[in-house]
């Protein structure tokens, strides 16, 4: 799945914050289009700085660390990041960050914990932009699914809301097109393990064909 760390327990500030946020259900979404598919961002960024679940991991060496394709890797070092940070894939192309200690805990490096913000938010990669949507293999790993983390609390708390299924099909829509398709059939990489708190919501035809030979 998409590998953003969590902790495993959601905090008040970003409860009350998903409380308060009484205008979600009304929220208007455009019809997702075939033809020019986008992503954007559906958690309001006020629940995002509340919440202490993104970002941080439990381990040093988390498999959900944020991986990054090659041509993000590049970009990242270009904007000043240390090379060193980027620790090559099994892909032969994607490279996952290196998270750093703190407090109990371990956190991406590009994040800051005294503001909740990414520092380099404008270039984030592909795997980051995705969460609470997860790219990761079924659990018999017969195939590639889509599926939403539950451990997100605003997932949790609106997943069954008309406006969040819209916006299900517009990342689908948007993962499913050929240039993010290709994207991430070069760095396959990017689909992670099957993880029980994540919702399967779409199976990937045309990834899980594309990808079997890695995962075998």
């Amino acid at each position: 799945m998409m590998r953003l760390g969590r902790l495993w327990h959601h905090s008040r500030a970003a409860e009350s914050s998903i409380l308060r946020f009484n205008t979600f259900i009304g929220y208007t979404m455009e019809t997702p289009n075939p033809s020019r598919p986008t992503l954007y961002q559906i958690i309001p960024s006020a629940v995002c700085f509340s919440c202490d679940v993104c970002c941080r991991f439990l381990e040093a060496d988390s498999p959900l660390a944020p991986i990054f394709t090659e041509t993000e890797r590049k970009k990242a070092v270009r904007e000043g990041a240390d090379p060193k940070l980027f620790r090559p894939q099994a892909d032969g192309a994607s490279a996952q960050v290196q998270l750093k200690p703190h407090n109990d805990f371990y956190i991406c490096p590009f994040f800051d914990p005294e503001t909740s913000h990414c520092t380099i938010y404008p270039i984030r990669p592909l795997d980051c932009q995705l969460y609470p949507f997860a790219l990761m293999l079924s659990k018999d790993r017969r195939e590639v699914v889509l599926g939403v983390d539950t451990l997100c609390p605003f997932s949790e708390k609106y997943l069954e809301t008309e406006a969040f299924q819209r916006h299900i099909r517009a990342v689908i829509n948007y993962v499913e097109s050929e240039e993010v398709t290709a994207q991430i059939i070069a760095h396959w990489s990017l689909i992670g393990d099957y993880q029980e708190t994540v919702i399967i919501v779409h199976t990937l035809g045309q990834l899980t064909d594309a990808t079997s030979a890695p995962h075998a």
